[in-house]
């Protein structure tokens, strides 16, 4: 006949769970119950325990939950939808072709906001307002993504329909809607078509609401604080107000693309990983002079889009008759242009 001590389990050979996780699980309803009510303070304060709690095991996510808690102290602000959309970017820095000047000037930018701690130490605000400029096509969109990315921060972009009223006065409305919110945590603020509502005062005539939409642009960059990083977009600098620009810390010219990098970017969306194993590098240079695909990077890269749709459609048909085609070598012809030379791989 069984006993009780043969059917329960013996007490001695259960794993005992750490403190440090029950004390974690106990925080869990208070904390989804303070997100749900919006109490950041409360929010805040727990975010900061469960931190301290796994920093002995975990310090790189201790950072990251320090990081994300609500900044503002008192409240959390909804993100205004109708004004911006809050995306997480798949792109990351690697992935976007760029001079090295400009890739320099990214790679100090994320050096110094990853270590804002260490800079306010020393009373040093980390850079963390960009102005991107040049032709459109060029990458301007894709490096904001990619630096939020970099940083695993959100990427906040603003909605230019919905910022740009006909009504001046409910411009400079959600403009202050915009910025509050991206000031209540880490974030990537792009702002694109720059020029439209930082417009320069001298050449504003005597539409007296576009200085003011400029004045109020002035206060707002002055006041964004250093864990959110403001990235503007413009094709035309010179069309921006001159004391607006001098508010950038970092400036980053994405012009006309020389020869070398459409060259890049040809090799990188040929290469075998982009080609379903497939490699038609051989096209590269053939696209990087061709006039028509390198007015700017975007041609360049529907130029090699269409290079992979001709090969991936003929070598379907390939496969179906039972023929092979020759890595780049389907018809020696590129879709948008005159005949290729041969090119051996």
């Amino acid at each position: 006949m069984s006993t009780e001590a043969e059917t329960q389990p013996s007490t001695g050979s259960r794993k005992r769970t750490p403190s440090y996780v029950v004390q974690l699980l106990q925080r869990l309803p208070p904390l989804v119950d303070a997100a749900r009510w919006g109490q950041a303070q409360r929010l805040t304060q727990l975010t900061d325990e469960v931190a301290s709690l796994i920093e002995g095991s975990s310090p790189s996510l201790a950072r990251k939950l320090r990081a994300s808690r609500p900044l503002n102290g008192t409240r959390i602000i909804p993100p205004p939808t109708d004004l911006l959309d809050v995306l997480q970017p798949a792109i990351g820095l690697d992935d976007v072709v760029l001079p090295e000047v400009a890739r320099d000037s990214c790679a100090a930018l994320i050096e110094e906001q990853q270590n804002r701690e260490a800079l306010a130490a020393w009373n040093v605000p980390p850079c963390h307002k960009i102005l991107l400029s040049g032709p459109p096509g060029n990458g301007k969109t894709m490096l904001a993504g990619a630096l939020a990315n970099a940083l695993d921060i959100p990427f906040l972009v603003a909605r230019y329909g919905g910022l740009v009223d006909s009504y001046l006065g409910n411009t400079g409305k959600n403009l202050d809607k915009i910025f509050e919110f991206a000031a209540s945590g880490p974030c990537v603020l792009f702002l694109d078509e720059f020029d439209s509502i930082g417009v320069n005062r001298a050449k504003a005539g005597d539409v007296g609401e576009l200085r003011r939409i400029t004045n109020q642009l002035l206060l707002m960059v002055d006041r964004m604080p250093p864990h959110v990083v403001l990235v503007c977009a413009t094709n035309q600098p010179q069309l921006v107000d001159d004391a607006l620009r001098r508010r950038f810390d970092t400036r980053i010219e994405l012009g006309d693309p020389s020869p070398e990098l459409r060259m890049r970017l040809a090799m990188k969306e040929l290469a075998p990983n982009r080609c379903n194993g497939t490699d038609l590098r051989g096209y590269a240079s053939a696209i990087a002079a061709d006039p028509q695909a390198g007015v700017n990077l975007d041609a360049t890269s529907k130029a090699c889009m269409a290079i992979r749709r001709r090969h991936a459609l003929e070598s379907l048909a390939a496969a179906q008759s039972g023929e092979t085609v020759a890595s780049g070598q389907a018809t020696h012809q590129l879709p948008f242009g005159p005949p290729l030379p041969h090119v051996a791989l």
